[in-house]
């Protein structure tokens, strides 16, 4: 296992030095880093035995089948559900991930959401962009002695609480299995999701993208939100039902939202190539929705960038390396 061909898809140019440097002396026969994704490049994968994929790479069973050689997907991503796990498992792969890379980046982001969204920051800036120097219309509202509820008090809801607890904000949390200090630590009740989502006046979402959390936040229960309130989402697109979230901004529910990550992500890049292979309804529904929160003065939309740091990516490419690394030594 001394000598194995590694590659690197979905790299952008702000990562291709730091992995060209963290890559210094690994013993390999042959290192590629590549911009395309897996899926767009699967002739050139399938010489690899190791593959660093970011989450816009899909290693289903159809890709899978493409890739005779693989043995290791080192993924630069906290997340794995762009991964067939039990294919993988089936065909020993090996699959490692980066957990803790951006707890505090991560949460940090949530912050900066939450107060744009709150007191109208990028609505301000286009107003001005349109040379209309008036705070009318933009009349925000303060977080101190608001409720926040955190659905999922792992390390990037338990900075949340941190962060959050310095703006004065009382924390409602749901988790199933909570660290008793932290709870402690930040004054966190713990409550139920229907509880949650009434009581809260921000709701911000840091589950994984896993069966039990798919469309977590749905037209059924986002109807149960207070009058006014913000969601925020830098978590996973399919954890929130974007139908619902157009649905309770038209109805008054949520005075705005904070979206980092949509369902319809990975469907948006090539609309002509979608609308040319007889799409399902659905997709077209959800292509709709996704251009209805990106064309709202009520929704700042960003594009999955949440993670996006220089300190995150150093410590995401250090993490992979290591962990290619410790597979290539047997460890």
């Amino acid at each position: 296992m001394d000598r194995v061909k590694i590659a690197f898809f979905g790299v952008k140019a702000w990562e291709r030095a730091a992995i060209e440097k963290a890559l210094a002396g690994l013993d390999t026969y042959g290192i590629g880093i590549y911009e395309e994704e897996v899926q767009d490049n699967l002739k050139v994968a399938a010489e690899y035995e190791i593959i660093s994929p970011f989450i816009y790479s899909k290693f289903d069973k159809k890709v899978l089948d493409k890739l005779p050689k693989l043995k290791m997907i080192a993924t630069r991503s906290t997340g794995t559900d762009h991964i067939d796990m039990e294919e993988c498992q089936k065909r020993g792969i090996k699959v490692t991930s980066v957990p803790v890379y951006g707890s505090r980046t991560v949460a940090e982001y949530t912050i900066g959401l939450m107060l744009a969204v709150a007191k109208n920051i990028v609505e301000g800036d286009e107003a001005l962009q349109d040379d209309e120097f008036s705070p009318e219309g933009l009349t925000g509202i303060d977080l101190y002695k608001k409720t926040l509820g955190i659905v999922g008090l792992g390390k990037i809801g338990a900075n949340v609480a941190r962060f959050a607890r310095a703006l004065g904000m009382k924390i409602i949390a749901v988790e199933k299995n909570p660290d008793p200090k932290i709870v402690k630590r930040y004054k966190v009740e713990l409550v139920s999701l229907e509880e949650l989502l009434k009581r809260s006046d921000v709701v911000t979402l840091h589950v994984p993208a896993v069966k039990e959390t798919r469309h977590l936040i749905n037209r059924n229960n986002i109807k149960l939100m207070k009058k006014g309130s913000i969601l925020i989402n830098t978590a996973r697109g399919a954890v929130v039902e974007s139908n619902a979230v157009v649905w309770a901004l038209n109805n008054g529910i949520l005075r705005g939202a904070g979206l980092d990550v949509v369902e319809e992500e990975d469907k948006i890049e090539d609309i002509s190539m979608i609308m040319s292979q007889r799409p399902r309804k659905e997709d077209l529904q959800d292509l709709l929705s996704y251009h209805i929160l990106r064309d709202r003065s009520d929704v700042v939309f960003t594009p999955h960038n949440a993670f996006n740091t220089e300190e995150a990516i150093e410590r995401i490419i250090k993490t992979t390396i290591e962990n290619i690394r410790n597979f290539i030594k047997e460890k």
